[in-house]
């Protein structure tokens, strides 16, 4: 930071006096300017300061207000001067000092590291008129701002009406920007259409060395994408998948002589964002993967640019089911809820020999999903389900949907009965039926309850309480220390599926630790740990296949089976392309058992 303003100290130019003050007046402002050129920036503030609370309506106060304005960003009191110069703008829009306040604005916002904010505030006092000592000076200090710039803060300058002149010099060094992080393609599309829109720069000699250096670097060089929110609500998730995917890439560079190089973008997790980013890395940076977007709403963006091209996407994080479903090169590597809900109904059915079920969920999106996944299975094997009910999430009364299933169950009974005794059964449960069989226990092989902790310990003793004799089955809402204390012996036996833990205590989640702390300083989470193993899988693939032909990465990934990475085991699903790999627990006296 402290060489970042080093190299940031901006030259004032000494205020000019009027030509004809006022007596009073000039006593003050000469006054002010010799402190003021003494370097004696706090008495040049109170002097003004001084006068100002006493003769603060005369006419030489706009000549006094720019240098006070002037002093206060010497001494760094920058929310002042801010306030100060958005007053004297309000109070004297047609000031010939203004243009020297935009300047004064854009120096204060450059000591602040407001890069964007500084050359909008420079573009500005061009625009308004500058002296040519002042224009010589906005175009000096663009050049020494643009060198401190982060590649996205000239992406943001795109939308603002900046002058001319300043474009011309973000331009330039934009595509300076690009070649340092390697984005050679980019860079020299950039130059391409800088030398077209500047053919007379004063920058062409440079920049042709630049860009054949570019073009040669290039050669072996093989670009991937990284779409992520690295600023914004979700900023943190998405410095942590930045962080893990650089850390692999940087660790699992080809030994063919290439080098992979990585283009992170900012999504901020916004939609309309991430469609303008991704359209970026297709068209100007011209990759063939893209790790990411990180957030479900934001990955189904990116896959539906995505339909009828080549290039491949894999999201380490997005959890939401079916994007996966949107095309043969889109990738899910976290656990969907979709994948919780089939792998259950597997398990019961495999392990279990469970052939009949009933659905109690709750009304929400994760209960429809997890339910919708559950039938989907059943229907597979073409197993029947006997009833399907859904409650309020955070409901304390449930006796509508037990009676429903009890009345279902009783009516399969009476069916099978009706079957063996060759009698005729109409489907219609009479009332000594209901009567004969209030007290009766009836059965059902399982019963798949997708609700969370809070749900579940009011309704597994609810199972028992109702007379329903059957082997319950839940979800990764299960997975919490608040069910087996609150739920106790209603909830044992109980199977569910569930998202791999991470296994801190192996070497290899050491290993990484290690290597996270040592580049970034700060311990990693199993949000880096995607991040690391989605981009160790499109590192393997480059590797395999000898380059970035999206077509044959996909084929790679396409086979992942059983890997085994930093945040768990990852399988494609066959024509689905969604880890399919989850545990599952069966809760016992002792806790959680993991059975599969």
């Amino acid at each position: 930071m402290m060489q970042t303003r080093c190299a940031l100290m901006l030259a004032f130019v000494c205020f000019q006096a009027p030509v004809h003050p006022v007596e009073g007046a000039v006593t003050t402002l000469q006054k002010s300017i010799r402190l003021y050129e003494y370097g004696k920036y706090d008495s040049t503030i109170l002097v003004i300061r001084d006068h100002l609370r006493k003769h603060g309506k005369e006419e030489q106060t706009e000549q006094l207000v720019p240098l006070v304005t002037e002093a206060l960003v010497r001494r760094g009191e920058f929310v002042s001067a801010h306030r100060l110069i958005s007053m004297y703008r309000t109070k004297y829009p047609q000031s010939p000092f203004i243009p020297r306040l935009w300047y004064i604005e854009g120096i204060a916002l450059a000591r602040e590291e407001k890069y964007p904010g500084a050359i909008t505030a420079f573009s500005m006092a061009l625009k308004t008129g500058v002296s040519y000592t002042l224009d010589s000076l906005v175009i000096l200090n663009t050049e020494k701002i643009c060198m401190h710039m982060a590649s996205e803060e000239f992406s943001e300058l795109d939308a603002r009406d900046i002058h001319r002149r300043l474009v011309e010099i973000m331009k330039f060094y934009e595509i300076e920007k690009l070649i340092t992080l390697g984005q050679f393609a980019k860079a020299v599309t950039c130059a391409d259409g800088f030398r077209q829109a500047y053919p007379r720069s004063r920058y062409g000699v440079v920049l042709r060395e630049w860009i054949t250096r570019a073009q040669e670097a290039k050669k072996g060089t093989l670009q991937i994408g990284l779409l992520a929110p690295i600023s914004g609500e979700e900023e943190e998730i998405g410095k942590q998948v930045v962080q893990g995917a650089q850390l692999a890439i940087s660790r699992l560079q080809p030994q063919n002589g290439q080098t992979v190089k990585c283009v992170v973008l900012d999504t901020r997790g916004n939609m309309m964002t991430t469609a303008q980013k991704t359209r970026e890395l297709l068209d100007e940076h011209k990759v063939s993967v893209i790790i990411g977007p990180v957030l479900s709403q934001t990955a189904t963006v990116t896959a539906a640019m995505l339909i009828d091209k080549p290039n491949v996407m894999i999201s380490p994080t997005a959890t939401d089911e079916g994007i996966a479903d949107m095309g043969e090169n889109v990738f899910q590597m976290n656990v969907t809820i979709g994948v919780l809900g089939r792998k259950i109904a597997r398990y019961a059915i495999e392990n279990l020999s469970i052939k009949e079920f009933v659905i109690l969920a709750p009304r929400t999106a994760y209960g429809r999903i997890l339910a919708a996944s559950f039938k989907e299975e059943l229907k597979k094997r073409n197993l029947e389900l006997l009833a399907e009910e859904y409650y309020e999430e955070g409901a304390n009364d449930y006796r509508e949907q037990f009676q429903n299933i009890r009345k279902k169950l009783l009516t399969r009974h009476l069916e099978r009965l009706s079957t063996e005794r060759g009698t005729d059964f109409r489907g219609v449960i009479t009332r000594r039926d209901s009567i004969l069989y209030s007290d009766s226990t009836l059965a059902v092989g399982g019963l798949f309850i997708p609700g969370d902790a809070e749900d579940v310990v009011m309704l597994a003793p609810q199972v028992m309480f109702h007379r329903i004799r059957t082997q319950i089955l839940g979800s990764s809402g299960w997975h919490q220390p608040k069910v087996l204390k609150d739920g106790k012996r209603y909830v044992f036996n109980a199977v569910i599926s569930t998202s791999f833990e991470l296994d801190q205590s192996g070497k290899e989640w050491g290993d990484f630790v290690k290597a996270y702390k040592k580049r970034y300083n700060t311990e990693p989470d199993r949000v880096a740990a995607l991040g690391y193993d989605a981009a160790t899988l499109v590192m393997k693939a480059i590797r395999e296949t000898g380059g970035d032909d999206p077509k044959r990465i996909r084929e790679v990934l396409a086979r992942t089976d059983r890997f085994h990475g930093i945040s768990g085991i990852v399988s494609f699903e066959e024509g689905r392309r969604a880890n399919n790999e989850c545990a599952v627990y069966k809760i016992t006296e002792s806790g959680f058992v993991r059975v599969q």
